[in-house]
């Protein structure tokens, strides 16, 4: 197991119709993949700047690990996501970065706002924080990390509502356990949020 820093890239196999179905609402099964797969090498390109200074893993589902090979160059490792709900995920794939006493920070693939100056903040904020969550306006988040075994900070937690980060939260103020906050990003949920990064990057990024 690598010792040091990994980050967890989450990504599903953009299958037409089972991914981003909030977005398929409108845009369709077709396009709501399409745009889901520019994400998912958006996002990768964007943390390329951390490759030999974390070890990049992508945790993927919905596919063989074969099926990701056009994204193959971009990471150190592949992980295939462990069976239940978000948590239990997310709870899995720390166990294994803290088990070689690491520290770990994990993400999705549908925040284009992330950077790596940003997840290398987070790293920083990990060296005297247990866990650091990066804040969206919609109640949840972007990225956590944990830099010690907080995996219960994924219990009782109420998942895709505004919600979520408070219950981690609370979760982690009744636990004693330390928290950073990162600054507040965006993630693209339905077609309006769509709309929305375009408006504000000025349509600039692929996928558009």
């Amino acid at each position: 197991m690598h010792r040091g820093r990994t980050i967890l890239v989450f990504a599903k196999y953009p299958e037409p119709g089972r991914v981003k179905t909030r977005l398929e609402a409108v845009a369709g099964r077709e396009q709501a993949a399409t745009l889901y797969r520019c994400w998912i090498g958006e996002v990768f390109s964007a943390l390329q700047p951390l490759r030999g200074l974390a070890h990049l893993v992508c945790c993927f589902d919905g596919a063989p690990r074969a099926s990701f090979a056009e994204w193959e160059h971009f990471v150190d490792d592949w992980w295939p996501q462990s069976p239940g709900d978000l948590g239990e995920r997310l709870a899995a794939g720390f166990q294994l970065v803290l088990a070689g006493g690491g520290t770990g920070v994990a993400i999705g693939t549908d925040c284009l706002e992330l950077d790596a100056a940003l997840v290398g903040q987070a790293f920083d904020l990990l060296e005297d924080r247990d866990v650091v969550f990066g804040p969206t306006p919609d109640g949840g988040y972007y990225l956590v990390g944990m830099s010690a075994d907080r995996r219960g900070v994924f219990a009782s937690v109420r998942w895709s509502c505004p919600e979520t980060l408070e219950d981690h939260l609370a979760r982690c103020r009744e636990q004693g356990w330390s928290y950073g906050l990162l600054s507040a990003r965006h993630d693209i949920d339905t077609w309006e949020d769509w709309l929305a990064y375009l408006k504000r990057t000025g349509g600039a990024r692929s996928g558009q």
